[in-house]
């Protein structure tokens, strides 16, 4: 969970329920670092192959994203990817895997992955 001051904490590990069932496609797309194909069904569960950061934020896009704890995404994201070896080509939101989906709101997930490809360098 990444709270508002930026702070990370770990309250699960293993196999979680934050994902949920999303498209197969968008699945190949993250595994291959391809470009996302729209997300129109929901027939693959993402727990078992996403990690997955809770974010404290009302989801409304009206709740703002302090600077601090969207670098502590940034910063938690680009460890993992490093670690794996892979590109920020392997982020993507709720929005991008689940129809029906709406976060994150208030900022592009596009935005994140670039700021993630910056640390990367």
């Amino acid at each position: 969970m990444i709270a508002k001051d930026g702070r990370i904490r770990l309250v699960g590990y293993g196999r979680t329920n934050h994902a949920g069932f999303g498209d197969d496609d968008v699945l190949r797309a993250v595994v291959a670092e391809k470009r996302l194909p729209a997300d129109n069904e929901a027939n693959t569960d993402g727990n078992r192959h996403f990690y997955g950061f809770e974010c404290e934020n009302h989801r409304d896009g009206k709740d703002p994203w302090p600077d601090v704890q969207l670098d502590a995404v940034e910063k938690a994201a680009a460890a993992i990817c490093r670690h794996h070896g892979w590109t920020s080509r392997s982020v993507i939101g709720h929005r991008e895997w689940q129809p029906g989906k709406v976060d994150p709101r208030g900022f592009t997930t596009d935005s994140m992955r670039a700021g993630i490809r910056d640390r990367l360098k």
